[in-house]
């Protein structure tokens, strides 16, 4: 059977379900490999080499510089639908497959993927449209969302190694390395979406493709409400009366699993259909494959080298500066430099966020006050204790020395007593009388008497 092979791209916080691909695919093609771009460092949080795929480097890929400034004008997001042109690149370059996909990490294998190769054998591109038949007018909105993020969907695309696939593949790198911005999320009137209003235009510079028309790919929020679930007699699932080959959980919360997607208002409800079943098996692999632990992986590229965050707002200020040829070497390390910049940008968005940095760092502040005046009620209740201790100590004392004087003025009564006894009156006459004879007389009357 020929080489099969199947790529996509994370971050770190993402490895659960790089996993969760690489569990499922396996399951249902254990010929298929999987190979994972890190748009990411490991940093020692996970270990490459247990891994149940192929992990690719980002310094396994050329165009070292142009990723480095990538890694920095771009948002995590952005950055990994911008790497999609270098990674096939470098599936082009470094494996002898004549055909090869690309899946989203957020996709669950559910049958074989070789009806989707076997129709590759026949074009050079396979790309999957967000929709084949149109909704009710009062639900237009939703087609409204694909003139604005394309007529097809970046989580899925087929390739041969063919000479057009070769041209497409330089072509869309070359556009993703300058132009990847998620424009539409920030209300940036340029209007880019990513990867996905490009793939506008390769359907009309390259010829040699074909829409991935099977019912039961790539289904998410998108064209879910073109699809019926069923099972047949042996169980399986279907959809439109086909083979379910994968679910695309673009937008789906992993505490809300029955629920479509965040990212529509088409589907309120929750699902009761054999999808529902299936979020739920998603749901248990992500927890198995670690979802909780990795999630909190941090993203190397969110920081300046001494910490500072980088907002969105100084990543668009630098891509700037690089058109205008102005940018710094070495943007990481100069955090100083870029705030003092204080870039102002014309969206409500940017405006959002620099409100919501303006906000964390009032909490944090809040937060540093009430710790400090934690820290200084412990501090008083200390000095109040080591306070109660000193009074406690200073009345024993005084309570001893009471004692003392009242114990050396009964000694002294004592001996005043002792003085004006008749026994020391008489001691006392006969210590004069040695006195007076001298202690040989004294003596000498004493042997008298004996």
């Amino acid at each position: 059977m020929p080489e099969r092979i199947v790529c996509t791209v994370v971050t770190k916080s993402y490895l659960a379900y790089a996993r969760t691909l690489a569990e499922t695919l396996t399951e249902h093609n254990p010929e298929a490999k999987l190979y994972v771009l890190l748009a990411d460092r490991v940093e020692d949080y996970f270990q490459p080499e247990t891994e149940p795929f192929e992990l690719i480097y980002l310094e396994d890929l050329p165009e070292q510089d142009a990723i480095a400034q990538m890694s920095f004008y771009y948002t995590p997001l952005e950055f990994c639908c911008a790497l999609r042109g270098l990674l096939h690149e470098y599936i082009l370059e470094h494996t002898t497959a004549e055909s090869w996909l690309f899946i989203d990490c957020d996709i669950l294998i559910c049958d074989s993927l070789e009806p989707i190769f076997q129709e590759l054998s026949e074009t050079s591109l396979i790309f999957s449209p967000h929709c084949s038949r149109p909704v009710p007018l009062e639900q237009a909105d939703h087609e409204i969302n694909f003139l604005v993020h394309g007529i097809n969907n970046g989580g899925f695309m087929g390739l041969r190694r063919t000479e057009q696939t070769r041209q497409f593949i330089q072509w869309w790198k070359d556009r993703l390395i300058h132009y990847c911005f998620l424009d539409c999320a920030i209300g940036d009137p340029r209007g880019l979406a990513a990867d996905q209003l490009w793939l506008n235009l390769a359907v009309l510079y390259f010829s040699d493709f074909k829409f991935l028309k099977h019912p039961g790919t790539n289904i998410g929020h998108w064209n879910f409400y073109e699809k019926t679930f069923e099972r047949d007699m042996q169980g399986n699932v279907l959809v439109n009366g086909q083979p379910l080959l994968f679910l695309h959980f673009s937008g789906w919360d992993i505490d809300r699993p029955h629920f479509v997607s965040k990212n529509t208002s088409l589907y309120p409800e929750e699902i009761t259909s054999p999808w529902a079943e299936l979020a739920d098996i998603y749901r248990d692999k992500l927890l198995k494959n670690s979802y909780e632990k990795t999630r909190q992986f941090p993203y190397t590229f969110s920081k300046f080298n001494d910490g500072t965050p980088i907002t969105q707002a100084v990543r668009r200020g630098y891509y700037d500066e690089l058109k205008q040829g102005i940018a710094i070497s070495a943007p990481f390390e100069n955090s100083e430099y870029f705030q003092a910049k204080r870039y102002t940008l014309d969206s409500t968005h940017f405006l959002r966020e620099e409100l919501y940095g303006v906000y964390q760092q009032l909490v944090e502040l809040q937060q540093q006050n009430h710790q400090t005046h934690l820290t200084l009620q412990q501090t008083q209740l200390s000095l109040q204790q080591t306070q109660s201790s000193l009074e406690q100590t200073v009345d024993e004392f005084t309570q001893f020395r009471q004692q003392a004087d009242a114990e050396i003025a009964r000694s002294h009564q004592t001996i005043s007593e002792m003085e004006n006894s008749i026994f020391w009156k008489a001691r006392n006459v006969w210590w004069k009388i040695k006195q007076r004879l001298g202690q040989p007389e004294v003596k000498l009357l004493e042997q008298k008497k004996e």
